[in-house]
């Protein structure tokens, strides 16, 4: 059967031979990961062998392996982990399943399946056997529900926190997971502990570029954009969450343009009442020229992200920073 990696805790309770993990979210796969674990090791599985598809790995020995159970542990989880779906995978696997005994647990994971990959014999025989689980990024209402079922395990049952840390976090699910963590060690678990997790400095949460810039606060963006830049986060997600905010404020320029109500544009982004004020402000100040320098830089520092063009990403992230909070020229292109 095939999984999506949300939906695995719910199949858990019955635990199969063979589990297949795979997907290009790695904070859903090692999730997945650390469930089936947790569950073997819950129904009885004591020992835990671990292989690497990799330089000097023997399929015989795998094989040996599956077929000779330790004197140690009676039931044992076999790990095999591959970075990518190599070939060796397709051609050797689907002989090494008949081996799994039927109180054991043989785990594969590996990277992202296209889908044509997940209709391949071997993936289709480790679905005969169990469960071939896919972690692929959330993003919109299926993330949103996935915070909020999140928060709920440890307690919390708040939609707005749940709106805002998925609005907050799309894009890195990691994030998300932290910040639901760190909530629930606070004593009033609320909108104002999670601005104060969210803009807590000692992080320089890539979040806190946005909302300085959507404030207009040129100092406090200047900063964090340093200071993320000194730290070497990734100016990939830095450049999503800017993109995101300028694309948002260019819709709103184009409805507003025709005269038509934003009310609807906010409920299909999502965008709660605070964030809708913030956003409102600084469409009031930036005219619709500027927000199309600033979308034509979002798609240079895009391009310069993928290797496409050449330039400094960081460069390029605090021009598109600055302008959006109101520098002067800041956006600018060329």
């Amino acid at each position: 059967m095939h999984l999506k990696a949300e939906d695995l805790p719910a199949r858990l309770h019955d635990l199969r031979r063979v589990y297949l993990v795979c997907g290009d979210e790695p904070f859903l796969v090692e999730e997945a990961v650390t469930r089936i674990i947790e569950a073997a090791a819950a129904a009885g599985i004591g020992e835990r062998q671990r292989f690497f598809l990799e330089s000097g790995f023997s399929w015989a020995q795998f094989r040996e392996a599956l077929a000779s159970p330790s004197l140690f542990a009676a039931r044992t989880l076999y790990e095999l982990r591959s970075r990518e779906a190599r070939e060796g995978l397709g051609r050797e696997l689907p002989a090494c399943l008949p081996l799994v005994a039927p109180d054991s647990v043989l785990l594969v994971v590996t990277g992202a399946l296209d889908r044509a990959a997940q209709k391949a014999a071997w993936v289709e025989a480790a679905s005969r056997e169990g469960h071939v689980v896919i972690a692929t990024p959330l993003a919109g209402e299926p993330l949103f529900a996935w915070v909020r079922a999140r928060l709920r395990e440890v307690g919390i049952s708040n939609e707005e926190l749940a709106r805002r840390i998925s609005y907050f976090t799309e894009g890195n699910m990691g994030a998300a997971a932290d910040a639901i963590a760190r909530l629930k060690s606070e004593p009033h678990p609320d909108a104002e502990a999670l601005a104060a997790i969210m803009g807590d400095e000692a992080r320089f949460d890539v979040f806190a570029v946005t909302d300085a810039a959507l404030k207009g606060d040129l100092a406090t963006t200047h900063r964090y954009t340093n200071r993320l830049r000194m730290e070497a986060r990734d100016p990939i997600l830095v450049s999503w969450a800017l993109a995101r905010e300028v694309r948002l404020l260019c819709r709103m320029a184009a409805r507003q343009a025709r005269r038509a109500p934003l009310a609807e544009l906010f409920r299909s982004e999502r965008v709660w009442p605070a964030r809708q004020a913030l956003l409102l402000a600084a469409l009031r100040r930036l005219p619709a020229r500027r927000l199309r320098g600033l979308w034509r830089a979002c798609a240079e520092l895009d391009r310069t992200n993928k290797g496409r063009a050449g330039g400094d990403a960081w460069v390029l992230i605090e021009r598109v920073a600055l302008g959006l909070a109101g520098l002067s020229g800041g956006g600018e292109v060329g």
